[in-house]
């Protein structure tokens, strides 16, 4: 546990068996009642100031498989359609985790890793009234004319500069 989270909770307990009221310890330590008062209650029936164990499912995931996900994501674009493609679909992403660690998500969670990585979405579109014509052109270079589908791409390989024409 955190050493500043046991400091505070000792302190709240101390002071509670000083006599202090709850309204008080709160205002000396800048906490709120609910948690002064949640902590003198769990310390009298559990002697402890540890916090319980998390429930819930653990994670297929580790972090160590997330990470090569990641590097995974941002070092080369997968390739796609007998090519190379410029960047993720989401499909893409599935298929690679299922590929590599023998673990199938949903489509929605394959986008919020795609949000973690630090990806961002990029959807075709014909044209765009500010659109530069230089840059429309490189991009038409790399990624396909008439393709229909979204991909992920790291935010470092997007245009954030508008070229004049």
């Amino acid at each position: 546990m955190n050493a500043d989270k046991q400091k505070e909770r000792e302190l709240i307990i101390s002071l509670s068996d000083k006599g202090k009221s709850v309204r008080d310890i709160a205002f000396d330590l800048d906490i709120s009642k609910s948690k002064a008062a949640f902590w003198i209650t769990r310390y009298k029936k559990t002697k402890s100031l540890e916090d319980k164990p998390k429930s819930g499912r653990p994670a297929n995931l580790t972090k160590r498989n997330f990470t090569r996900i990641k590097k995974a994501l941002h070092d080369k674009p997968p390739e796609r359609y007998g090519g190379e493609s410029m960047g993720w679909t989401t499909k893409m992403l599935l298929q690679f985790i299922k590929d590599k660690f023998g673990i199938s998500y949903s489509l929605r969670y394959a986008e919020i890793l795609m949000h973690k990585c630090n990806l961002s979405l990029i959807t075709p579109r014909s044209e765009h009234q500010k659109a530069s014509y230089a840059a429309r052109t490189v991009y038409r270079m790399d990624f396909k004319k008439n393709s229909k589908t979204s991909i992920w791409v790291p935010n470092s390989s997007i245009l954030t500069k508008q070229v004049s024409d």
